[in-house]
């Protein structure tokens, strides 16, 4: 049985799960960034505890 590996993005703070899961590692980062889950201070934080001014 073939192992595939699925990627998925989980907030450093409450280490709660984006929706989705994804093939690649690429997929995943761009995903994160577009749902703007990257966090200006280098992590990964939902929109809970994103530390990212909003306008």
């Amino acid at each position: 049985m073939p192992i595939n590996a699925t990627y998925e993005v989980q907030c450093d703070v409450c280490h709660g799960h984006m929706d989705g899961r994804y093939d690649t590692r690429e997929d995943a980062e761009t995903a994160r960034k577009e749902l703007g889950w990257d966090d200006p201070s280098g992590g990964t934080a939902c929109p809970d505890h994103n530390t990212r001014p909003t306008a």
